[in-house]
């Protein structure tokens, strides 16, 4: 996938921060000499309400104190990572263009197309973004692209803070790629069927499409844990202070028929969301159906929330392994339940695939 900003320089060690709105997550991979890779440090931080709100920075300072501190956990040292953004100040659409002629670097010709559709696209004109594209196919007349255009200060806002902070972003790219990148590194994705992607984190799930073994397209959709917790809350009637004990603990009523009900209940928003989303892809695609849905990011760790999912969407719902080609010594990873820790830092492991001198 593209990046916003280029490489600076080859390494072989792979750093990933993701800054979400509920945690802060970081993590470093190493390429050995056959360019294997090897998680050896992972850590998170948890924000604080308010902080980062619909994915814009509300607490620079604070921000920068927390990367500071998770950077001198695992590796003081550590001078560059992968950042990415997202949320209703990035746009990511699918566009069709003629296949560029005349003469100059096919990149650059493409480039030049995809900067007057975006001004096409935009209210505010193409100066107020930052523009980049990922090219799907082409058949020699047409070329498919994913065109993406962040706006400047929210990619700005992210990279001062990262610096800031005392690391420089090689890269910043976009979440919902950094979630196709972890999965095609671990997955062999078949050419045959559609699947579907949902990174669901505290504010926002990002959706993306594959089809014929690629990118198809991407989507956000406005619910995601907060209101998933919210809901459930008012399912069971649990008070600010029962829920906060109850998301903290989850254990104490992970079996119970009555939790089961709640969290089908709660799920009806973001199961919505995602149909719709599985519609739209439906529709574009001229009748395509999702097969799978891979579930990555914080939700996986709500009870019941994957089956209840797939029980509402009628597809089967599968926690990704963003580890399963990627050694690791267990220890680094703190929680009780491995599985829902490895996909809790998709997003970070993606950004830090992006690293790789494959990636410049």
């Amino acid at each position: 996938m593209a990046g916003m900003l280029g490489l600076k320089k080859k390494g072989n060690k792979l750093a990933g921060l993701d800054i979400g709105s509920f945690f802060l997550k970081l993590v470093i991979l190493e390429i050995d000499e056959k360019g294997g890779l090897h998680l050896v440090a992972a850590g998170k931080r948890p924000l604080n309400p308010g902080q980062i709100v619909e994915k814009e920075i509300r607490d620079h300072e604070g921000l920068v104190y927390s990367i500071q501190s998770l950077v001198e956990e695992l590796d003081p040292k550590l001078s560059e990572v992968v950042i990415a953004v997202s949320g209703h100040k990035v746009l990511v659409d699918r566009v069709e263009l003629s296949e560029p002629g005349g003469k100059g670097k096919r990149y650059n010709l493409l480039k030049d197309k995809i900067i007057i559709e975006t001004g096409q696209r935009i209210p505010s004109g193409v100066d107020s973004v930052q523009v980049d594209f990922v090219e799907l196919d082409s058949d020699g007349k047409k070329v498919i692209l994913l065109l993406v255009a962040a706006r400047r200060e929210l990619v700005d806002d992210y990279v001062s803070l990262a610096v800031d902070a005392g690391v420089v972003p090689t890269i910043v790219g976009l979440e919902a790629f950094s979630v196709f990148d972890i999965f095609e590194h671990n997955y062999d994705i078949s050419p045959d069927i559609g699947l579907a992607l949902a990174d669901i984190g505290h504010s926002t799930t990002n959706v993306v499409f594959i089809l014929d073994g690629k990118v198809y397209s991407v989507r956000d959709i406005a619910h995601a844990s907060k209101n998933v917790w919210s809901r459930l809350q008012s399912e069971l009637k649990l008070t600010a202070d029962d829920l906060k004990r109850f998301m903290s603990t989850k254990e104490k009523m992970t079996d119970n028929p009555v939790l089961r009900r709640a969290m089908y209940n709660a799920a009806e928003e973001l199961s919505a969301g995602l149909g719709m989303a599985f519609s739209y892809f439906e529709n574009m695609t001229g009748g395509v159906q999702i097969n799978k849905l891979y579930i990555s990011g914080g939700g996986v760790g709500i009870p019941h929330l994957v089956d209840s999912l797939s029980s509402r969407l009628g597809v089967p719902c599968l926690v990704v392994n963003p580890l399963e080609k990627i050694s690791y010594d267990p220890s680094i990873l703190s929680s009780k339940d491995v599985d829902i820790e490895k996909a809790v830092y998709s997003v970070a492991l993606g950004l830090a695939l992006r690293g790789r001198e494959k990636y410049a």
